[in-house]
């Protein structure tokens, strides 16, 4: 992506975020978002066909950002503290994004947001399962997953809630105890 595209996105993803902020998701328009960004109308519109393609587009970029590194790491070979590594990574990935997290938690777009978010980490859930880095004893595979998917969406709801306040690495250790 080239370097203007690139700022025109974050001057709007800022926006959005600042609106969500203030206005409940349903209560958005286009022309808040525009008010803050400073975007022309026909520039988002070339961007973005609705605010639900916004919203769409803020989750797949976040999500393909934060676990890029994921898609081309072979877990089948890494050990527990790659895991750990990796994790503790993702994390910092969110914090980064903390900000505008918050403001889509708090808004009435959670539940399309965090199904995104499932979809992002199921791979690496998955990973995590079949090479044996989460036990969680006598559980069927496709359970498994599940719950440390659910773990994970758990983590980043408490985190948000606490203000982003603990330490990426704490949170590492709220995953790995969870997913026992």
């Amino acid at each position: 992506m080239n370097k203007k595209i690139e700022d025109t996105n974050e001057k709007i993803y800022n926006a959005f975020s600042e609106v969500l902020l203030l206005k409940d998701y349903n209560d958005v328009r286009i022309q808040d978002v525009l008010d803050k960004s400073g975007v022309a109308r026909s520039t988002f519109y070339a961007h973005y066909k609705t605010k639900e393609d916004l919203l769409k587009s803020v989750c797949t970029t976040m999500f393909s950002h934060v676990l890029k590194e994921e898609k081309s790491h072979d877990f089948s070979r890494s050990s527990i503290f790659d895991y750990k590594h990796f994790i503790t990574h993702i994390f910092y990935h969110i914090k980064d994004e903390s900000r505008l997290i918050h403001a889509i938690l708090l808004s009435q777009s959670k539940a399309i947001f965090l199904d995104y978010m499932r979809e992002g980490v199921r791979e690496f859930a998955t990973a995590c399962v079949v090479n044996g880095f989460v036990d969680l004893k006598g559980l069927p595979e496709k359970l498994k997953v599940r719950s440390v998917i659910e773990s994970f969406i758990l983590i980043i709801e408490y985190w948000s809630d606490a203000g982003f306040s603990d330490t990426p690495e704490k949170l590492t250790d709220y995953f790995l105890k969870l997913n026992v």
